[in-house]
């Protein structure tokens, strides 16, 4: 007796789920994604076609703005128990250091996280996906995406996906998709959104090495004529002494005979060799080692319908000043706190536009930034080997004793923090249309000031759970919820009409709730918050609306 052949794979039965949101790629941007879904109660299937959590470190440092993003999940200690501090950072040429800019006293008035926490991108998923574990939330690890089963462009309505797993063929019906999926993003790529830039010429070369020597405590900057060298401190292995991440750049000449894109040991030979000649640093053995293409990419579109792009997906760049990793864990919380509030009510569906409105600027912006950045240190233009050999080692010693003790440092922390970053809110774009003059204010727009001896006690409505006398108010963000803040005692009246104009802002999975929150912090004018301050401040932790308006 013949057995009938097998189904085709477009035949096979498939198993069939429904979900809220849809995570595709398990990478931080996607298990972010997840863990933000798990702690506002949204829920959400993550998958992912590898096996488990990276393995290589890749992306390595976190700034502020992620790190009060973990604080906001109950993470933050854990990962500042499993990394290693980045709180200085000491620019030189060639073999000798020039100065060291302490970027932990820069940020300590600004952020509870000063410095870079330098944590790898497989720690960083590892944490993640442990969080999720915990909360009965796995994610389908080898699962991948083939396709939509239908189109995916209409906006307010549910999209179908074909997957892959371990198990056979599996629909998912979701109302919305988050496509963390990277670079390559099968996801943008069957919704033919492009992908608008371009690849630098020259390779970098990546490695993580032990028994390292030449470098400082901290983030060491160096650079020559033709090179430069960036190193990141990743503690000690308990083998052969300090671990580091360095990279540098493979020109031409250096890539003689070898194959563009191999990570060979001619590669790795020559990049020791550089790294020893040119910068005095020199390193026992290397734990991973890898060469890579720089691009600066931005997708033209964020959104396509129920279909949402970000990390990787929707934007890369160079690693001049590690922002790519921490920008995408940004996105997946601006976008999951978006699908949140309309899945309860607290927002209409067209607020979904402004995910793309809020977080396409920024990826422009940083694009723009780290394109020149890595221009001017890579350029072999004479212009700009003047000043990476002249200017910059005889101006750098001045301007790094100066820039700690001037407001320029502050602004330059912020911007390499993240916590600078700005939306416009809906309202100011009115001004434009009318002809009036926008300009950034302060407060509105921006991550909410940090107050760290703010105190909670709050008559206007009780304490704030598990604040027990004076903290900072960014605790009060813990709860990931619209809150109203009054800052001083001449706030607390115009703290309630605010909450009182926004209480639809308080409804829950159930229905209406009785109302927003309205915490009080003694007055903050340092931090722009006067007395008689009143804010409206999203679960994200950025403020939306702002009495007196200013």
């Amino acid at each position: 007796m013949l057995t009938p052949p097998a189904p085709a794979p477009e035949e096979q039965p498939r198993r069939r789920l429904s979900t809220d949101v849809l995570v595709v790629g398990a990478g931080p941007t996607g298990l972010m994604a997840g863990a933000w879904c798990a702690a506002l109660g949204v829920q959400a299937l993550v998958v992912d076609g590898k096996s488990g959590p990276t393995r290589e470190s890749r992306a390595l440092g976190l700034h502020s703005r992620s790190l009060e993003i973990y604080r906001q999940l109950g993470l933050a200690q854990e990962v500042l128990a499993r990394a290693t501090p980045g709180d200085t950072v000491s620019p030189g040429y060639r073999h000798r250091t020039l100065g060291t800019v302490p970027l932990g006293r820069l940020g300590r008035t600004l952020t509870p996280f000063p410095g870079i926490t330098v944590l790898e991108q497989s720690a960083n998923e590892q944490l993640l996906a442990e969080y999720l574990q915990a909360r009965r939330r796995p994610v389908a690890w080898g699962t991948s995406f083939r396709r939509f089963s239908e189109a995916a462009t209409t906006s307010h309505r549910p999209v179908t996906v074909d997957l892959d797993s371990p198990e056979g063929p599996v629909q998912v019906t979701a109302r919305y998709v988050v496509a963390a999926d990277g670079a390559s993003s099968p996801v943008r790529n069957a919704l033919g959104i492009g992908f608008e830039g371009a690849t630098h010429h020259f390779e970098f070369y990546v490695l993580d090495a032990h028994g390292v020597t030449g470098t400082e405590r901290g983030i060491t900057l160096r650079f020559s004529r033709e090179q430069f060298m960036l190193a990141f401190p990743m503690g000690s292995d308990g083998r052969s002494g300090a671990r580091a991440r360095l990279l540098g750049i493979l020109r031409a000449e250096d890539r003689a005979g070898t194959a563009p894109g191999g990570a060979d040991a001619h590669d790795e030979a020559r990049a020791r060799e550089s790294l020893a000649d040119e910068f005095g640093v020199h390193y026992a053995g290397t734990d991973w080692y890898s060469t890579y293409r720089v691009h600066h990419r931005v997708a033209a579109a964020f959104r396509s319908g129920s279909v949402f792009l970000a990390g990787d997906a929707a934007h890369i760049h160079s690693p001049v000043g590690a922002q790519g990793m921490n920008t995408g864990l940004q996105d997946a919380q601006n976008i999951v706190t978006k699908i949140a509030d309309v899945l309860t009510g607290r927002a209409p569906a067209e607020s979904l536009d402004r995910y793309e409105a809020e977080r396409r600027p920024v990826a422009l912006n940083l694009v723009r930034t780290t394109d020149v950045v890595f221009g001017a240190v890579t350029s072999a233009a004479l212009g700009a080997r003047f000043l990476r050999t002249v200017a910059f080692p005889a101006l750098a010693p001045w301007a790094l004793r100066l820039v700690p003790r001037s407001p320029a440092g502050g602004r330059l922390f912020g911007y390499l923090s993240q916590i600078r970053i700005h939306y416009w809110m809906p309202g100011t774009e009115a001004l434009q249309a009318d002809g009036g003059c926008r300009r950034r204010g302060r407060v509105l727009g921006r991550r909410l000031p940090w107050v760290p001896d703010a105190g909670h006690a709050d008559p206007l409505s009780g304490a704030v759970p598990g604040v027990d006398g004076p903290a900072d108010n960014h605790e009060a963000l813990d709860a990931a919820r619209w809150q109203v803040h009054a800052y001083g005692p001449a706030a607390a009246e115009i703290a309630r009409e605010l909450a009182e104009r926004h209480r639809e802002k308080a409804a829950g999975p159930d229905g209406p709730a009785s109302g927003l929150p309205v915490l009080r912090f003694r007055a903050a004018p340092e931090a722009g918050l006067p007395n008689g301050t009143a804010l409206l401040v999203r679960p994200d932790g950025f403020v939306a609306a702002l009495e007196p308006a200013a």
